[in-house]
């Protein structure tokens, strides 16, 4: 929705970040709103550097985006796996691709602001150093709400179509435990791959002691077995559930928050 008041701005970059890790009806989403709206969206994808170099970028399209586990194995090769302790994903497979795309077309820090999708009622997530930093939060603006959300999308032609709980990244560390948990329950092989990665790379990275993904030091195999005793199931309805996507949310100024990043320069 904050892409769509947005879409007018006469000089702007909107950036999706593709990890690979995405339900597929994401990637069919962003495209859908670059053909109903006539956006041009550019969709970067992690590169990353050898040690002692940051991660870089390249650009992909709807058609050759990674939709495998590559690119999240490549910076759990480098960086470790990410948790609680080690936030470290957003960083390399959103931020660092976004920002090195910027830097690449010639737009200077500080000569643009970034666009961040929090509404008016999670004002209490605003960056309180957004000025200095660049940012700027247009739905909490326009005093938008997330019933304001769903009477935009009621009224559009297409909508996201994806349950709640595998929103964003699908088996994301940053969920609750009962989404977790009915994730395991439906379609436990999403887990598989957080589980290779817990045994082949839970050293990798540096630091004290062998990581895991989940909180309470919980693995992925711990997330399954639990999944195997009785819990209350997520419900994905609109009258419940409304506290937000996850359990802990991305930081405040953090673009993956939202599929779609717009970035505009200001007139001269």
């Amino acid at each position: 929705m904050m892409t769509y008041m947005l879409r007018d701005l006469p000089e702007k970059q909107i950036v999706f970040a593709n990890t690979g890790q995405e339900d597929n009806r994401t990637l069919e989403f962003v495209n859908r709103c670059a053909v109903e709206w006539g956006l041009d969206i550019v969709w970067v994808e992690l590169v990353v550097q050898p040690k002692g170099k940051g991660s870089t970028h390249k650009i992909v399209t709807f058609e050759t985006a990674t939709r495998d586990t590559s690119l999240f194995e490549r910076m759990i090769e480098k960086y470790g796996i990410p948790n609680k302790n080690y936030p470290h994903c957003t960083r390399e497979l959103k931020l660092n691709p976004i920002n090195s795309y910027v830097r690449s077309i010639g737009w200077e820090k500080g000569s643009y602001r970034t666009a961040i999708g929090i509404r008016a009622d999670e004002m209490d997530r605003v960056n309180p150093n957004f000025v200095e930093q660049g940012l700027c939060y247009p739905l909490c603006d326009a005093r938008i709400k997330k019933a304001d959300v769903f009477a935009f999308w009621d009224k559009q032609p297409f909508d996201l179509e994806v349950p709640e709980h595998r929103g964003n990244c699908v088996w994301c560390w940053k969920k609750s435990l009962r989404k977790h948990l009915t994730l395991a329950k439906e379609t436990p092989q999403v887990f598989k791959f957080a589980m290779q990665m817990e045994e082949k790379h839970g050293l990798s990275g540096g630091g004290e002691g062998r990581r895991v993904f989940f909180r309470d030091k919980r693995t992925a195999k711990d997330i399954i077995e639990l999944a195997r005793d009785p819990f209350e199931t997520f419900i994905d309805i609109r009258e419940l559930d409304q506290n937000g996507g996850c359990e802990e949310s991305c930081e405040v100024h953090d673009p993956s928050q939202m599929s779609l990043v717009p970035l505009w320069k200001e007139p001269a």
